[in-house]
């Protein structure tokens, strides 16, 4: 199993491992996610001629984008147990929910992805013009979901800062990584904005002058969330490299 290869390798972020076996609840999780994957896939039969097999094909993109979607889910669920190794009713309860959401949009974005990728494809409409808003509606939903369960997941881990006798630099790293996925969850809930557009009446020329400066709003918005990310990297990569930058001594004991 993949947990059980990474589980031997020692972190080089100087954030210290507090969980060395898989849990129950990792178990399960891999199951889920497994599952998960399976449904992206199931319904794609062996193809009988080269039609079918080039049709098929068409959908490969959206697989790959939604693949990865979900395999940096569970890194970033594997990384969070791995640092924190919390199993409390409140993180397998926030971990269930997790699950649950993952399961349910699974489809959703592996068809938005489609939708997006095959948009010039010729033939009828992917997408009938008055369902585009719930299509942003229901990616908003699930990828602004995902991300506030991560972050309630470490805001719960830095609750327990004390009795898990987190360090300066892990103290910073929960923190660092609460705000993080708080401005993913902005992201997310931006594309409620994209919906709010496809609602806006365009036939009169003051309506169309409406819209224009709306898209121009919600560009701007995509854009400062962009560049509040990058700042949040590269704090996040001067500070640990100040950190392991130290005399031996906290290295060591970030290795433990």
């Amino acid at each position: 199993m993949l947990r059980d290869k990474l589980l031997h390798h020692e972190p080089i972020d100087g954030f210290r491992w507090r969980s060395h076996e898989i849990t129950r609840i990792e178990g399960f999780s891999d199951a889920v996610f497994g599952f998960a994957v399976t449904l992206l896939i199931v319904s794609l039969e062996v193809p009988h001629t080269s039609t079918e097999l080039l049709e098929t094909m068409r959908g490969f993109g959206a697989f790959v984008a939604t693949f990865i979607m979900l395999t940096g889910m569970w890194r970033a669920q594997f990384t969070f147990f791995r640092r924190y190794g919390l199993e409390d009713n409140v993180t397998v309860a926030l971990n269930l929910v997790l699950l649950f959401t993952v399961l349910f949009f699974v489809y959703p974005l592996k068809f938005l992805f489609g939708v997006m990728l095959t948009q010039f494809h010729v033939g009828p409409p992917l997408v009938l013009p008055e369902h585009k808003k719930w299509i942003f509606l229901i990616f908003a939903a699930g990828y602004s979901s995902v991300f506030t369960i991560f972050a309630l997941l470490y805001r719960h881990a830095y609750n327990q800062r004390e009795r898990l006798e987190l360090n300066e630099f892990e103290v910073f790293e929960t923190k660092h990584s609460i705000k993080r996925m708080t401005l993913v969850v902005f992201v997310g809930l931006a594309y409620f904005g994209v919906a709010l557009l496809e609602t806006l009446p365009r036939r009169t020329p003051g309506e169309k002058r409406l819209l224009f400066y709306a898209s121009i709003a919600t560009l701007v918005l995509f854009a400062v969330l962009l560049m509040r990310m990058i700042r949040l990297v590269r704090e996040r990569r001067r500070v640990r490299k100040e950190w392991l930058s130290r005399p031996s001594e906290p290295q060591v004991q970030a290795h433990e």
